[in-house]
């Protein structure tokens, strides 16, 4: 049968185990594997930024599931968070000799963070490990219906993969899909959440979880600039006086700053903080990628937000010794627990 619309809990709950079992934290009380579900492919960690992908298959329905790993703490993967510029949704990312063209939205307007989408990219077209290349030679065939799954780092990665085989030229033909996104990240500005809810959500097929206590969904931090509004607005239009010609003229400075320094800097700074909370010796390759002149279309715009339709889960404050972990409200076993004894408000 094909794909229902709308939220369904046990879909949620099963892709939520599969998260955390491509994650290595399918603890109690997350089943491992869930009932019906079996592992075809498990790639191995892929590019500088560390990132892995499983292939799942549901015996009784013949569907399948992307799910994609979330954060670790080594350095690559860690980096790829921390590289929060804002990239055009369309365009091309050069490596040194190497580049990559790529189109997750249409939208001029729209904007992508870098990290994931470097980290999409290399997830999808990896030669021989990538989406793109094992999705075929698995054996799934044009016509398949496919979750794509992802919890953290990897919720980001889903919702852009989402957009990305709407968009792209080389993206697999023939192919339904649903979404389920848990404790996302923002993936993008709003130009990108629009677009994805509109082409993905209005069809009620792409949602993304959020336990209220959680602060992941809450990064990137968001600054919205006068020049980040659509046009026409009061600015815009109204004749202007020196107050307006100042904000006007502080905000592109602001902005020109932002595009200027953004990847020089932030590339030092997510390697060094990269470092401090990863294995020694575990930031050589991610070090090495920012060190070949990544080149990318970057946006002057720190105006990050999530994209998916929201289902709700109302947290519960931690206990003791759980508030010690900055990490408690966000794992994969917290949301299982949530979502098992609550109907998220959609």
């Amino acid at each position: 049968m094909p794909f229902k619309p709308g939220f369904d809990k046990p879909e949620a709950l099963d892709m939520l185990a599969l998260c955390a079992n491509v994650e290595s934290e399918a603890n109690s009380p997350i089943p491992n594997p869930p009932a019906g579900w079996q592992l075809l492919f498990t790639s191995p960690e892929l590019g500088p930024f560390q990132n892995k992908w499983q292939l799942w298959k549901q015996a009784a329905s013949g569907r399948y599931a992307v799910a994609l790993r979330g954060t670790i703490m080594s350095a690559g993967s860690v980096v790829e968070d921390l590289v929060s510029v804002m990239v055009k949704a369309t365009g091309t990312l050069q490596v040194g000799a190497a580049s990559a063209s790529y189109k997750f939205v249409g939208d001029p307007d729209a904007g992508v963070h870098l990290g994931f989408a470097i980290g999409t990219l290399l997830l999808l077209k990896e030669p021989k490990e990538g989406i793109l290349a094992r999705l075929p030679a698995l054996g799934v065939a044009p016509g398949s219906e496919i979750y794509i799954t992802g919890h953290s780092q990897g919720a980001a990665m889903a919702t852009l993969i989402r957009s990305y085989f709407h968009y792209a030229a080389d993206a697999p033909p023939g192919y339904s899909y649903k979404t389920y996104a848990f404790a996302q990240p923002k993936p993008g500005n709003d130009h990108y959440a629009e677009d994805f809810e509109a082409r993905f959500c209005a069809t009620e097929m792409a949602f993304r979880i959020t336990n209220s206590l959680d602060w992941v969904p809450q990064v990137p931090f968001t600054i919205e600039f006068i020049s980040d509004m659509d046009e026409p607005n009061p600015i815009s239009i109204l004749t202007p006086s020196f107050t307006l010609l100042a904000i006007k003229e502080l905000i592109d400075r602001i902005r020109s700053l932002v595009a200027d320094a953004s990847l020089s800097r932030q590339r030092a700074h997510a390697v060094a903080l990269a470092q401090a909370v990863s294995p020694a010796g575990t930031a050589a390759a991610p070090m090495a990628l920012m060190a070949m002149g990544l080149q990318a279309p970057v946006m002057a715009s720190l105006n990050f937000v999530n994209a998916g339709t929201e289902a709700a889960l109302a947290g519960a404050p931690c206990v003791g010794l759980q508030c010690q972990d900055a990490f408690f409200e966000h794992h994969a076993t917290t949301y299982y627990a949530l979502l098992q004894v609550q109907q998220p408000v959609v």
